[in-house]
């Protein structure tokens, strides 16, 4: 009876000895995940790429007691970025995992973690420049829901010990706060770049705007209103009005066949030849060939875009106009209820060296309108389907030319809202109205 009882004394001594190491262990373990919890909010909370790559190395170091280290991430525009401590990429490829597979390669492939103990690798450290063996190996993934987006690879535990399961664990709850990290660290990246970008396009509009004249201008016996809206923040649709002499103004409306930002540096380098051109030419045919000569040297850079234009010569003197339509739509004179079109001209410019443009000179009176605008204004569909189409824009322009401009822009706009239905085509729109006051 007393040997039984010594025994079961002897076994409650050891079930005790060893329940303090498992509650020792314990402990340890809910330290370790309490420190890493810690670490994890100190390294998502950094926002930068640059800083967060080097805290990840020291950190998974210091948990794992590595002596070299290194993260690398995959897929950065086709190529890896990494952070080393010590340890290279060149060197992680002499490792091989139990399948024969490169290390890294196998860790990306399977996102499985790798612990190889024993290697005897000789190797440079990249931080001391001394040669250093690489005996024990341990690598995780860092995983997003969706990919794998990198590896964290340390190497050499301090004291000559083999990597274990417990290094594993906490290197895996590392991974997935350092994946947050570069992941956070990407997308605030990513929106500090948009806001550059629109900041940029902003500016860009701001320019194009002051590149334009005044919405409303009145010259000696000529008032002219201007409606611009861009599908997107700038364009390829524009105007001016230029006194080219005393009496004498150059009216022009165009549009290029693209959206953006494509048009608009495109837009700018025309308007800007028309300015330099305006006050040397004799005629609007004359201009439109030169415009369309240096456009074309530069067609196998432009990318098949082509430039629309209608050119209007106002000679108050004369009491006239001259035009040429560069494969624009019609400008339409508003007359005593009547509507001319006017179609005179040639092809769309920059894409025919040889094209040859005319130009028809009309006699204007008092009163008269001269409604030009770009192919946005007609292009765009209502809820059926339906093109608002140039025979409605006319009919629209006979009913309400004669109010001011305010309400006659304030029901265009109205309309257009009706046919604007399918963002997806949804053009620039301009309009220029020139009335002849005396």
């Amino acid at each position: 009876m007393s040997d039984d009882l010594n025994s079961i004394l002897q076994l409650g001594e050891v079930l005790e000895s060893k329940l303090s190491v498992l509650e020792d262990k314990l402990e340890e373990q809910i330290n370790k995940i309490v420190d890493l919890s810690r670490m994890g909010a100190v390294i998502t909370s950094v926002l930068n790429l640059d800083l967060v790559l080097p805290m990840i190395v020291e950190t998974a170091l210091s948990l794992v007691k590595g002596e070299v280290g290194l993260v690398v991430l995959f897929d950065r525009d086709g190529r890896e970025k990494s952070v080393s401590w010590g340890l290279s990429r060149e060197v992680i490829a002499k490792l091989k995992a139990p399948n024969g597979e490169e290390a890294c390669r196998y860790i990306r492939r399977t996102g499985e973690s790798l612990i190889i103990n024993g290697a005897n690798i000789d190797f440079m450290n990249d931080t001391s420049r001394i040669t250093t063996r690489l005996n024990s190996f341990i690598g995780i993934a860092l995983k997003t829901q969706s990919k794998i987006i990198g590896a964290i690879a340390i190497a050499n535990k301090e004291g000559e010990d083999s990597f274990n399961d417990d290094d594993k664990f906490a290197l895996e709850t590392l991974g997935n706060f350092a994946a947050v990290a570069v992941t956070n660290a990407d997308l605030h990246h990513e929106a500090l770049q948009k806001q550059k970008y629109e900041s940029e396009l902003d500016m860009a509009s701001q320019v194009q705007s002051m590149l334009m004249p005044e919405k409303e201008l009145f010259f000696d016996g000529l008032r002219v209103h201007t409606y611009n809206a861009q599908a997107a923040q700038v364009g390829g649709d524009f105007y001016d009005i230029i006194e080219v002499q005393p009496g004498k103004y150059l009216a022009v409306v165009a549009d290029v066949s693209n959206k953006g930002i494509p048009a608009a540096l495109i837009m700018a380098s025309v308007q800007a030849y028309i300015r330099l051109a305006a006050e040397s030419i004799q005629s609007p045919a004359e201009l439109a060939a030169k415009i369309n000569t240096r456009l074309c040297l530069d067609a196998s850079r432009l990318n098949s875009v082509f430039v629309t234009m209608f050119l209007g010569l106002v000679d108050l003197k004369t009491h006239s106009i001259t035009c040429s339509n560069c494969g624009h739509p019609p400008a339409l004179l508003l007359r005593h209820g009547t509507v001319i079109r006017i179609n005179s001209g040639g092809t769309f410019l920059g894409q025919f060296s040889n094209a040859l443009f005319n130009e028809e000179k009309i006699g204007l009176e008092r009163g008269d309108r001269l409604v030009v605008f770009t192919d946005g204004l007609f292009e765009c569909v209502n809820d059926k389907g339906q093109m608002l189409g140039i025979d409605n824009v006319e009919s629209f322009l006979r009913q309400n030319i004669s109010l001011p401009w305010g309400e006659l822009l304030g029901r265009l706009k109205d309309l257009l809202k009706v046919y604007s239905y399918d963002e997806g085509r949804v053009d620039d729109t301009t309009i220029m109205i020139i009335e002849v006051l005396k």
